[in-house]
């Protein structure tokens, strides 16, 4: 599990520095990056959780809404607003 939390530390600091670069080029996209960056943190912080069964509790929500998220995403492209 060691190897995972530092994967996804990585992920967080490599996505952070980019929005930041990003950020200096395209200032207008400021919030989305910072609205990302606090969901990453979140999800990265979700891992470092000591308790098992509220990580448990807390992946099974992000993959159930993952899968609800790709289902809306298929409904809107077969109704052609995607």
């Amino acid at each position: 599990m060691t190897s995972i939390k530092t994967i996804l530390s990585g992920g967080l600091v490599a996505y952070l520095l980019i929005a930041v670069w990003q950020v200096t080029l395209h200032p207008e996209i400021s919030l989305q990056a910072l609205g990302l960056g606090v969901v990453f943190l979140i999800l990265t912080g979700i891992a470092w959780t000591t308790d098992e069964e509220h990580l448990k509790k807390a992946e099974m929500g992000i993959l159930w809404i993952c899968v609800g998220l790709f289902a809306l995403y298929a409904v809107l492209v077969a109704g052609g607003m995607a």
